[in-house]
């Protein structure tokens, strides 16, 4: 007789994904009915990333009782989490999910090299070990794609959301990815639906950094994203011209009534590198008073053809005029994210963000079942008093209670929650 004793995570994970079969629920499984998103298994613990949008707070809570049994029924497995599939999507008209910082990218006059610096930036950020999106927001001529020698088209996840086309560990998302029959005549409604969509539907995965890139003028697409999308801050694109000033000008002005945090103002093609002729010889001054508060003085990015091939280009060891501009971009975005960032969630913290109130509570005692004297970090929605007091009570029917609290607000990202139990007094060493 063979042991069929599942040893492997994958094993495991195969194991429970045979029991979840055997749940009943919306008259079918689970797995049938598309509410997982995911089942992840590492060191014996089980991550169910399951969609509760189709089902109410009642059915929500029944379902992770049954995939907490499921999980636990699996031999190997020691511990059971039930995460949101849309666990990190901020509370706001466009949530982004599974993304640490977002920076859009932007000028209302086209034709100054916006695109071209946002690709070579997230070619820049992703050789310097970043994780790296890029959103092409542009529905009406969409090339980010083309730069990066994408290709679609985009698939859909199990739950029918975009995932994004990877190329050289770079996600893309791009309306050039999805309609292969040729130009759409958008309109108003349209794009704020298509770019919605589009973003806050995207299956990121596990982002550093996601570059949007803006489209041209001050429209309905520029509109949705800096008004409801949460991001981090604006990266401003201009040729040094009194033209391009006052055009950027006007984007700069959307982004601060916006609270958007300006890292500063790109000069475009100021100069020449290799001989080539430039379109622009100003030193960039006419930019400099287009932001008064913007986190740095950007150095000029020189006009280099090079950068119109940015898969050819080296950023981690640059040769040309432009690949060392833009290398010294990325180095000011990575300063500015570290430097703007917020509190910094320890990476054992468990994301409770998306889960009914009654399963977060319940999925936080747990988690104390398991981590005995150690404390507990998790992420959240809404305000964590009540969460606090039902640990509390929890920890007093074994004779303990909470030694420290601590409570950071993340602003979109929702609440950070540090629990550490008191260590009862059989267990203290003897002084």
């Amino acid at each position: 007789m063979t042991d069929e004793t599942p040893r492997t995570d994958e094993e495991i994970r195969r194991a429970v994904v045979d029991r979840v079969r055997e749940v009943e629920i919306l008259g079918g499984d689970p797995v049938s009915e598309q509410l997982i998103e995911d089942i992840d298994v590492e060191d014996g613990i089980v991550t169910f990333a399951v969609d509760f949008e189709p089902v109410d707070r009642v059915l929500a809570d029944r379902l992770t009782d049954q995939l907490r049994g499921a999980g636990l029924a699996t031999n190997g497995v020691v511990h059971v989490r039930v995460t949101a599939a849309s666990a990190d999507a901020p509370e706001t008209g466009v949530p982004v999910s599974d993304v640490e910082s977002i920076v859009a990218v932007g000028s209302a006059k086209g034709g100054v090299g916006k695109t071209t610096v946002t690709v070579a930036l997230a070619r820049a950020l992703a050789e310097a070990g970043r994780s790296v999106g890029v959103f092409d927001a542009n529905v009406f001529a969409p090339d980010a794609p083309d730069l990066l020698e994408a290709e679609g088209p985009v698939q859909s996840s199990p739950t029918g959301r975009p995932m994004p086309i990877e190329v050289d560990g770079i996600q893309v998302v791009s309306i050039e990815l999805i309609a292969e029959d040729g130009p759409v005549a958008w309109r108003g409604a349209m794009v704020h639906d298509v770019v919605k969509d589009l973003l806050g539907d995207a299956v990121w995965d596990d982002l550093d950094v996601l570059l949007i890139d803006l489209p041209p003028g001050i429209g309905d697409a520029v509109y949705t994203i800096v008004q409801q999308a949460p991001l981090d801050g604006g990266l401003l694109v201009s040729t040094p011209t009194d033209e391009g000033a006052r055009a950027t000008q006007r984007t700069a002005a959307l982004f601060s009534a916006n609270d958007v945090p300006a890292i500063g103002v790109v000069p475009n093609m100021t100069g020449a590198v290799d001989g080539e002729t430039a379109p622009f010889d100003d030193d960039g001054a006419a930019l400099e008073d287009i932001v008064e508060d913007a986190y740095a003085s950007l150095d000029p990015v020189p006009f280099d053809p090079s950068l119109r091939e940015p898969t050819t280009c080296s950023f981690a060891d640059p040769e040309t005029g432009g690949e060392r501009a833009i290398d010294t971009l990325r180095g000011t975005v990575e300063s500015f994210l570290e430097d703007e960032g917020g509190p910094t969630v320890p990476e054992d913290a468990v994301d409770l963000r998306g889960l009914p109130p009654e399963t977060c509570q319940r999925q936080v005692v747990t988690e104390f079942g398991v981590a005995g004297d150690e404390p507990v970090s998790v992420v959240m929605r809404g305000q964590p008093d009540e969460l606090v007091s039902v640990v509390d009570e929890s920890l007093a029917r074994d004779g303990r209670s909470l030694e420290r609290t601590a409570v950071d607000d993340l602003g979109y990202d929702g609440w950070l929650v540090e629990l550490e139990p008191s260590v009862p007094s059989s267990s203290k060493p003897a002084t």
